[in-house]
């Protein structure tokens, strides 16, 4: 036991250290939404006030979930305001604190008690080396707390269904009920992994007839869930008015105007994460031509002109005529479209000042709405399954290279930049994906095999954590991969767990192998 301890703490130093390295050599203060949460947590500190306002009168906000903000304020309150240096390193020893979660998941899921812990190091060390996940703590975003709130949700969710004791299953259901609110007060979309453990709980339950004992479980996570949120809530329904238990969809303040039929249009054509930034981050802030969006976005040439007409009003909104020369252009692009319609165009926007007089209103927003719709209409199938299937694998199969300094599309190969050996590190990465993914896949196969009904109940819960969340962005109109860096985890603990089944699983084989064999015997 002492050289498996060794071991352990063996392979936590290596986590620890690979992303220590990461969080003082890689720091990233690329994403706005960590200098929104910054913001947040100096405000809260320095004007007593929850804003995300950089200057007065720093109104109240309701634009991000306060688990984040409060984390962020806990460390400024002791290491100095603004100290994103002391950040990273607390959120390089929580990521490798998930690392060990994630290896106590897999012991407790794996049922031959031989290979328990040679099943929990090998989660261990696919969870110390894992690109993906550690880049994070590099970074100002909620995925590093979302990763340890997700595991540590599992694991109290495994020793609930695992209670025998009615009161220690109350307990735990209770504790679960209580960290899965907590995760959604750091992202909302949270709430989809306590999805997945209340469906287990209801699906094990309708399998194995308790149908009564899983509502009240249900029923005890609900309720823990809820108290977490309540005092949010509440605070939302005296400051603005508004029952609002998360952070508005968009990020909007109340009463903001959000331009939704412009986003129904994108969600009928967008399917990769290249066109986010010049389609959704650029709206309101730089203008948009019709030829920095994919031929897929147009089903004609007329459906093409009403577009570059919205996108006109939308970059002159004081009225003023538009360049004659970006005119002809659209033109020359809409006669070229016309002979090869399937044609990409050429992704580079034209250079723009880094403010510029744009406007949103809601009369383009309407237009947009009208061909949104149209759209829709025009391809059912295509709007709700052939994009959402693109767009899931776009997800998944990206190199999840984001936030390191070679980040990029691994495709087209010429494209690569060989200054920040793209040829290199990208094509790593995205053989890593696929190992992981294989390793999952093959783990939940293994559990399948095995026969077990409490291993093929992690395997329902694992297959629900996994595929309601990548169904849920699937559907969104902002395909970023780093969305889906939560989902390795549980790859992880299927591997893990996988491992554990083996020789269940060969056993499992030799006895259906068998029983032919008797039905056709003499006796």
């Amino acid at each position: 036991m002492s050289n498996k301890i060794r071991l352990y703490a063996l392979i936590l130093l290596v986590a620890l250290g690979f992303r220590l390295f990461i969080a003082l050599r890689l720091a990233n203060d690329e994403p706005d939404d960590g200098r929104v949460y910054s913001q947040i947590a100096r405000n809260v500190l320095e004007q007593h006030v929850y804003s995300h306002d950089p200057q007065p009168p720093y109104n109240p906000s309701i634009i991000r979930l306060p688990g984040y903000p409060l984390f962020l304020v806990a460390i400024y309150s002791v290491f100095g305001h603004g100290n994103n240096t002391a950040v990273r390193v607390v959120q390089a020893v929580i990521d490798t604190t998930t690392c060990a979660l994630i290896a106590w998941v897999v012991f407790e899921w794996a049922f031959d008690e031989e290979r328990r812990h040679r099943a929990a190091l090998i989660a261990l060390g696919l969870a110390a080396v894992c690109p993906f996940t550690a880049i994070y703590v590099a970074t100002i975003l909620t995925e590093v707390p979302t990763n340890f709130l997700a595991v540590a949700m599992v694991l109290a969710a495994t020793f609930a269904f695992k209670a025998t004791a009615r009161q220690k299953a109350i307990m735990w259901w209770i504790v679960t009920g209580l960290i899965a609110g907590l995760a959604v007060l750091f992202r909302p979309d949270s709430g989809l992994f306590a999805a997945a453990i209340g469906g287990t709980l209801m699906l094990s339950a309708l399998s194995r007839c308790t149908v009564r004992s899983a509502i009240l479980s249900a029923a005890l996570f609900s309720v823990g869930f809820c108290i977490v949120l309540a005092p949010w809530t509440i605070r939302n329904r005296r400051v603005f008015h508004v029952f609002q238990p998360l952070a508005p969809a968009h990020g909007e303040m109340p009463d903001e105007f959000v331009a939704r039929g412009y986003l129904l249009w994108v969600r009928t054509w967008i399917d990769d994460s290249k066109y986010v930034g010049p389609a959704l981050w650029s709206l309101d802030m730089r203008p948009m031509y019709v030829e920095n969006f994919p031929a897929r976005a147009f089903d004609s040439k007329e459906e093409r002109e009403r577009v570059a007409a919205l996108l006109d009003k939308y970059n002159h909104p004081d009225g003023e005529e538009a360049d004659e020369d970006q005119s002809s252009a659209d033109e020359d692009q809409s006669g070229d479209e016309e002979d090869e319609p399937e044609e990409e165009p050429e992704e580079e926007e034209p250079a723009q000042p880094e403010e510029a007089n744009v406007e949103m209103t809601p009369e383009i927003d309407a237009g947009f709405a009208q061909i949104g719709q149209e759209r829709v209409a025009h391809s059912r199938l295509r709007y709700y399954v052939a994009l959402p299937l693109k767009r899931a694998a776009t997800l998944w199969f990206d190199t999840h290279s984001q936030y390191y300094p070679f980040n990029g599309d691994l495709l087209p190969l010429e494209d690569l930049d060989y200054d920040i050996h793209q040829q290199y590190w990208l094509p790593l990465f995205a053989g890593l994906t696929w190992i992981y993914t294989l390793l999952g896949v093959i783990g939940g196969w293994l559990l399948w095999r095995s026969r077990d009904p409490n291993a093929r109940r992690w395997l329902l819960l694992a297959v629900l954590l996994i595929f309601l969340r990548l169904g849920f962005f699937a559907t969104l109109e902002n395909p970023e991969p780093r969305y889906t860096v939560e989902l390795f985890p549980f790859l992880i603990v299927l591997a893990g767990a996988g491992a554990s089944a083996i020789k269940a699983s060969a056993k499992a084989t030799e006895t259906a192998a068998a029983v032919p064999m008797a039905e056709y015997s003499p006796d």
